[in-house]
């Protein structure tokens, strides 16, 4: 059911099982095209790799047929699945490509930056649009941190008519934690590799615990259903995990129509017709939905004109070129310098590789198809006609950034840039708090094992937040005996904050909430020229808090919102903080200032997809309800999403390694193998990576041709 899930997902085919609720995800997807390009994505595979993903499907097709009974999903919903067809596998691909390197905040930064480009002097829109991290900055050297335009600032606050409301703050990207620690760095004298990676938390799990041995070859790790490959893990040479990018693969053009002809655009060569495709979504239960999509030389015409044009986006995964299975190979690669070159030549999605050897060797480097841009930074949208803002190709292998055996012996990435040429790429990345967290632990660990590295992954330190803590407490504490008694209880409340986010801690609630009610109320004033231009605009930015700090730290009066409302920044930050609190304490159902804690009325649910259609059965569908440590800036990730695993392995030592992840290794949830796994995961225990006890023996025989 889960691969069923994951192929049907990708080809836009949700709605005839689910119904109504589905039909706009799946126009998303039969607007992208995925199914039929995953027949031209085939027909290019090496004759090999042809071979593996037909082996695959007819293993797949030769369990359904044997099935007695089919799994109860299917049962639930009436349908049987369609027959496996090695297309399917790399809609799976196409799968990981959308989460890792698409998603909705992928338009929208577009978008956003092109109405600020338009709208805000220039100084403006490069202040509150900045490119890099003053925290990766200090990682890799040097200091890009754009000037405050006070004068441009105060010209635009004083004419604004906005006060809040034109904030999103976005959802954290898709990423994920690893890291590798050379030889002298480790109690052992090996080299480590530790990975968690960080999607939506689910029942079934993403990902699948195997083992196997053929040959010379004996692999361990995860693999992903629908794809015969192991993902991440080891094969008693080279162990390797993986964290989101943030490079940017996808840009967004403005299309100019022909003024000749309504059915044709420009390109830099002249005129070119438009070809359309009709989609057919079926609906359980309702008619069926059409979609008729534009199609240009670049790819498919979105929904939604951007500058009265309409847009259309070019993105390597749609490219049939751009994706492959070389992944396959990595079973028999013996150093992380033979898996390099192999990384850097297989396709779609667009990861950083973190990888070490039993020789001691790490080593980083960045998978996927990284597009050359001409005349363009990737922000804003390049027009149709223009010949002189474009894509050159693809970077090449060799050109593909990668550091090994660095004098450190330490690699980290946790999403951010890992050096200049890196961070030249995209603008996905993550602020880089979890990377300098990690890199602090590890240099004050000195030498390190296996468990104290699993310990590192379940790191809650929330550094990301002192600023707004201090900010608070500051504010609060200007008005010295003024204070009446809430404003006391507030202070004390922030002050019990010991800088982590455990379930039990107090003043983190407040704290998050105050940042991001701060960081509307600052910025809306500034952008409401935006909104005239764009009614829909709103501004979202990954590292909106870098201007936000340095704004706010200014204290400049110029600078202050509602000047008329307020005399001081300080009679500011405390309203502010008061509504945080307020709309806290009104969120989660509680009087008591003290009574705000971080797990509280946060949950993190781990739950099957038909839980929501079934309710009576959610206790046995679903994983215990818990909060868990963590938050979306710490080493360990927890709101909306997780780490769907966490693995710790030296290559060639594999008897040492650990593996956990949320839920079990079978996906009945009568099985004593459902949830057998979550306890662990959720109490960050470490549970072996290699099988101890065989207690059930299946023995797979090839077919004979």
């Amino acid at each position: 059911f889960q691969m069923d899930l994951l192929r049907r997902s990708t080809a836009g085919r949700l709605a005839e099982v689910f119904g109504p609720d589905l039909v706009e995800t799946d126009r998303w997807n039969r607007i992208m095209g995925f199914d039929p390009l995953s027949a031209k994505i085939f027909a290019r595979l090496p004759e090999d790799q042809q071979a593996v993903l037909k082996a695959y499907s007819a293993g797949v097709n030769a369990a359904i047929s044997a099935f007695k009974a089919l799994p109860f999903e299917f049962l639930a919903l009436n349908y049987r699945p369609e027959p496996w067809r090695p297309e399917d596998c790399l809609l799976v691909v196409l799968n990981m490509a959308v989460a890792m390197s698409w998603n909705t905040e992928t338009e929208t930064r577009e978008r956003t930056a092109t109405v600020m480009r338009a709208t805000l002097p220039p100084q403006v829109s490069t202040f509150l649009l900045p490119k890099t991290d003053v925290s990766i900055d200090r990682m890799i050297g040097g200091n890009q941190q754009a000037p405050l335009p006070v004068e441009a600032l105060a010209e635009l606050l004083q004419h604004s008519v906005v006060r809040a409301g034109l904030l999103s703050d976005p959802p954290p990207p898709r990423g994920s934690n690893a890291w590798v620690v050379g030889p002298s760095k480790s109690r052992s004298g090996h080299a480590i590799l530790a990975n968690d990676m960080h999607l939506d938390l689910s029942v079934p799990n993403l990902w699948f615990r195997a083992e196997a041995q053929y040959g010379q070859v004996h692999w361990a790790g995860l693999t992903l259903p629908g794809v015969p490959a192991l993902i991440s893990g080891s094969n008693g040479q080279v162990a390797w995990g993986f964290t989101g990018s943030g490079v940017d693969v996808a840009d967004l053009l403005l299309v100019d129509i022909d003024p000749k002809r309504s059915d044709a655009y420009l390109t830099p060569e002249g005129s070119e017709a438009f070809t359309t495709r009709t989609e057919i979504i079926k609906v359980r239960g309702q008619d069926a939905v059409a979609v008729t999509v534009r199609l240009t030389r670049w790819g498919p015409e979105l929904e939604k004109p951007l500058s009265g044009k309409p847009v259309v986006v070019r993105w390597t995964a749609l490219d049939p070129d751009a994706v492959n299975l070389n992944y396959l190979n990595l079973d028999r690669v013996m150093t992380v310098a033979e898996a390099v070159p192999l990384f850097n030549s297989a396709g779609e999605p667009t990861l950083n590789a973190l990888l070490a050897d039993s020789q001691g060797n790490i080593g980083w480097t960045v998978t996927g198809r990284i597009p050359r841009r001409i005349g363009n930074d990737g922000l804003s949208p390049c027009l149709s006609s223009d010949a002189h803002c474009r894509w050159n190709g693809y970077l090449a292998g060799e050109d593909m950034p990668k550091i090994l055996n660095p004098s450190s012996q330490v690699l980290v990435n946790a999403n951010q840039p890992m050096n200049w040429a890196d961070r030249a790429l995209g603008y996905d990345s993550a602020p880089g708090s979890r990377a300098e967290r990690i890199n602090e632990r590890l240099a004050a660990l000195g030498r390190v094992d296996e468990g104290e590295l699993l310990a590192l992954q379940l790191d809650t330190q929330a550094g990301f937040y002192r600023y707004y803590h201090n900010l608070a407490v500051d504010a609060l504490n200007s008005l010295g005996g003024r204070l009446n008694p809430e404003q006391q209880a507030l202070l004390r409340y922030l002050q019990s904050w010991d800088g982590r986010a455990e379930t039990s801690a107090l003043g983190l609630p407040v704290i998050v909430a105050f940042r991001q009610l701060l960081m509307d109320r600052v910025f809306s004033p500034l952008l409401s020229s935006c909104q005239r231009i764009d009614p829909t605009f709103k501004y979202q930015w990954h590292l909106a808090d870098q201007p936000l700090q340095q704004l706010v730290s200014a204290r400049r009066p110029e600078l202050l919102p509602d000047a008329d409302r307020y005399a001081t920044w300080d009679a500011f930050l405390v309203q502010v903080l008061e509504d945080s609190k307020n709309r806290v304490l009104k969120e989660q159902g509680v009087s008591a200032i003290d009574d705000l804690r971080w797990g509280q009325g946060d949950a993190d649910p781990v739950a099957h997809p038909l839980s929501d259609a079934l309710p009576l059965l959610s206790p046995w569908l679903d994983m215990p309800i818990v909060s868990l440590p963590g938050c979306v800036e710490c080493v360990r990730v927890a709101r909306l999403g997780g780490a769907t695993e966490r693995l710790v392995v030296s290559p060639g030592q594999e008897n040492q390694a650990i593996l956990h992840m949320p839920g079990g290794q079978s996906g009945h949830p009568l099985s004593p193998h459902y949830r057998d796994q979550h306890l662990a995961w959720v109490g960050g225990l470490a549970t072996p990576l290699l099988v101890e006890t065989i207690h059930h023996h299946l023995d797979l025989m090839p077919a004979l041709d």
